[in-house]
């Protein structure tokens, strides 16, 4: 009984913990040194199981000492005890013995894999509050870095790129004037708005490369990648968090009343012939009449003409440039942000974009709550709109989203190419990946809806590139609650440790049970059969009756004892704890009857009934019992007489 207290104990522990996840230092040593953790446990369960095992083996070894004080045992059933008491296999038991022993060993493994179970430390996901995650935010104090690159003056808005700062280190290349420093990567953005198989589009953040947004990104998630949390740390799987931004919408359409045109204002033509080059710029080479002579055309236009909220007299004007004499292959966009509209017109030549040409979008942005998921394993960010009672605009004056419309304006002015128009590439190669995943629709509607989402992806890059310039550039910043995922450890599986517990609480309850039973095994025997001292020492005592039953039953059977254990003669052989045979006033162990007082010496018996005078020695027992092996020693020596 004593030796489950300690299992009781651990158990109880172990139900009192429960579910209980550590994320503190235990967690971080386990992150350390799990070998030996495990070790540890290995031990422990090990333990644990070995008093559980010994529990049982000594509520058997008790209950079967009880049993046979009162009644005889066959040696083969003394054998399948000592087998069970021991948790081995005795190869040398009958069949049925060994598969009850095979079956008991097989029971006494499980209390160890039990608390292996219930005690193994296991990772597991625990979601929590996290702290606060750091927001930008567009302050009136910071607004000489957010706002300060477009200045209207007058009707005009006026482009100062003497303004713009940057931060390009660790964190990434972080711009407060996202254009030109991003133009590239903003127009690269702009071709793969559209996927091809209409799946949420993957693509980079702008800043810091190394993240990605699953979907739209609205302009959130400009923190990511750019401050370090302390309640953001390495134990965080993925986390999110509210942030409020503007949910971008374009809507475009074709207007063949467009009023933006390209218009040829000069071309610039040089000749020169090959020897006046080369004594120009290379003296030093020696002339060849046969070089041809260098010749260049550049064809100069103007973009220009008016959107439909232009303010009248200041129409859109601005360069563009190309090698061909016509506008063929020249494109080019025009915004403008007047009368509580954003409106954006494309203009294109007549070869390779015509097809985007009087295109003119309408651009709305509504302010929206969202949440920002973060995968900090996979390193992704995906934006959803939620529906929340309370939105907050991030910018009530207008200038962040009139400064996201002035840096798409601006783009155009700052992509002119000579052969091919970067812009109409650009746009070209979403209407092919638009067309691509939706064939169903017309070339007209694939143009439209693909421009549509080109200006959308644009315009959430510079939002997201405005966010994470006021964290880097400005420290303007404000917060909001992150909820997340973090890995924590827990000791053990619940199932393990009910099983564990019901297990437990068996045990007790038999050892309980046989104690009651038996009233505590009152008048239990000392004499252990498991105690080699105890077995030699009884046996010798009881004298050679033991074995010369066994000797006479292999005689009646014309076999020989060789001290085979699987001898099933022997095994038969039942014996008892003789309690009133003495050995100096101690007990002693005696045979009861050999295995088979049966037919064939019954029949010799009967032979000898006629012989009245003969005097069994040894036919009762001190106890009264018969002794089948004194009798059949009788007989013999009476015929041998006669």
């Amino acid at each position: 009984m004593l030796e489950l207290l300690p299992p009781t104990a651990a158990i109880l522990i172990l139900l009192w913990i429960g579910d209980r996840e550590s994320t503190e230092s235990f967690y971080s040593y386990l992150k350390k040194d799990q070998a030996t953790i495990q070790i540890v446990v290995q031990v422990v369960s090990h333990g644990l199981a070995t008093l559980q095992v010994a529990s049982m083996c000594t509520t058997l070894n008790l209950s079967t000492r009880f049993r046979f004080r009162l009644r005889s045992t066959s040696l083969k059933e003394l054998s399948l005890w000592t087998a069970l008491n021991t948790t081995r296999v005795d190869p040398n038991l009958p069949s049925f013995d060994l598969a009850v022993a095979l079956a008991f060993v097989a029971v006494t493994l499980i209390p160890g894999a039990l608390w292996a179970g219930a005690l193994s430390p296991l990772f597991v996901l625990k979601t929590q509050e996290l702290g606060n995650q750091t927001l930008p935010a567009f302050t009136e104090k910071t607004r000489g870095v957010w706002d300060s690159q477009f200045q209207v003056r007058g009707p005009h808005v006026w482009n100062i790129n003497d303004n713009c700062t940057m931060v390009n280190d660790a964190r990434g290349h972080i711009p407060s004037c996202p254009v030109p420093t991003l133009q590239g990567p903003l127009l690269l953005s702009a071709s793969s708005a559209t996927t091809l198989n209409g799946w949420p589009r993957k693509h980079s953040k702008l800043d810091n490369p190394n993240w990605e947004y699953i979907g739209r990104s609205y302009g959130s998630g400009s923190s990511i990648g750019q401050s370090k949390d302390s309640a953001i740390d390495d134990r965080v799987l993925h986390y999110s968090y509210t942030e409020f931004g503007y949910d971008t919408r374009v809507s475009c359409i074709r207007n063949e009343s467009s009023d933006i045109y390209f218009r040829l204002t000069g071309e610039v033509h040089q000749n020169e012939s090959a020897s006046e080059y080369q004594k120009t710029h290379h003296p030093e080479l020696q002339f060849d009449e046969s070089l041809p002579p260098t010749h260049s055309q550049v064809s100069i236009y103007f973009a220009e003409g008016y959107l439909p909220n232009s303010i009248m007299g200041v129409p859109e004007l601005y360069p563009v440039i190309s090698w061909h004499p016509k506008f063929e292959n020249i494109a080019a966009w025009a915004t403008v942000v007047n009368d509580g509209r954003n409106v954006i017109a494309v203009a294109a030549g007549t070869n390779l974009y015509q097809e985007l040409n009087q295109t003119q979008c309408e651009v709305f942005f509504t302010p929206m709550a969202f949440n920002v998921s973060v995968n900090r394993s996979q390193q992704s960010i995906t934006v959803k709109a939620q529906n929340s009672a309370e939105v907050q605009d991030i910018d009530p004056t207008g200038h962040l989203q009139a400064n996201a419309m002035h840096s798409l304006n601006l783009l155009s002015r700052m992509s002119p190419s000579l052969y091919v128009s970067v812009l109409g590439e650009t746009l070209s190669r979403n209407v092919e990946r638009m067309q691509q995943q939706k064939p169903h629709l017309s070339r007209t509607e694939a143009v439209l809806s693909a421009v549509a989402e080109s200006f959308i992806a644009i315009i959430d890059d510079v939002l997201v590139a405005y966010g994470a310039s006021q964290i880097s550039n400005a420290h303007d910043t404000t917060s909001s609650a992150a909820r997340g995922v973090v890995e924590a450890v827990q000791i053990g599986q619940p199932f393990y440790r009910h099983l564990a517990f019901a297990l437990n609480s068996i045990l007790i309850l038999v050892v309980v049970f046989e104690a009651v039973h038996t009233r505590f095994w009152h008048r239990l025997t000392k004499f252990d059969y498991l105690d080699i001292k105890s077995v030699v020492i009884a046996s010798s005592a009881g004298g050679g009756r033991i074995a010369k039953a066994v000797l006479d039953e292999h005689y009646e059977k014309g076999t020989n004892w060789v001290a085979d254990p699987s001898d099933s003669i022997a095994g038969a052989m039942r014996i008892k704890w003789d309690l009133s045979s003495t050995l100096e006033d101690s007990e002693t162990m005696a045979i009861v009857k050999s295995s088979d007082c049966g037919a064939m010496r019954r029949r010799k018996v009967r032979k000898e009934r006629s012989v009245q005078s003969i005097k069994l020695i040894g036919l009762e027992s001190n106890s009264g019992s018969l002794d089948c092996s004194d009798r059949e020693g009788a007989l013999r020596e009476q015929a041998r007489e006669d």
